[in-house]
């Protein structure tokens, strides 16, 4: 079955949408994620998107503020800055649960976490 999403979510003030594309071989997508963070937020519960192992996955970033972005488990960091749209794309190889999270520093040489997760990210067989 081809894995296909086109949904519109509306939270607060912020708008998330999701979107597939063409499917890439047997059982993959590539798949577009659009978020916008505000205040350092995307909404009062983090949203979870669902790929399947083997999806091409793009996050699509844009924000209010200059904020830092991380991946865990594809390790994947990215910095955000207003007016401007920020991609992370990776290939959906490992599965489990992976959270995208804000990092800021925690003085020379080091970096602190956000409270929690932006967005989660799971990745099913």
């Amino acid at each position: 079955m081809p894995y296909a999403l086109f949904r519109t979510c509306f939270v607060g003030t912020v708008l998330a949408w999701v979107t597939g594309a063409a499917s890439i071989g047997a059982g993959a997508a590539e798949l577009t994620f659009d978020f916008r963070i505000e205040r350092g937020r995307i909404t009062e519960s983090a949203p979870v998107v669902r790929v399947k192992q083997g999806d091409v996955v793009r996050l699509r970033w844009s924000t209010d503020r200059p904020i830092v972005v991380h991946l865990h488990g594809y390790d994947i960091e990215r910095k955000i800055e207003p007016g401007t749209v920020s991609l992370m794309e990776f290939a959906a190889n490992a599965t489990g649960r992976f959270p995208v999270e804000v990092h800021g520093s925690a003085g020379p040489g080091g970096h602190s976490h956000g409270e929690a997760p932006l967005v989660r990210i799971e990745v099913y067989p």
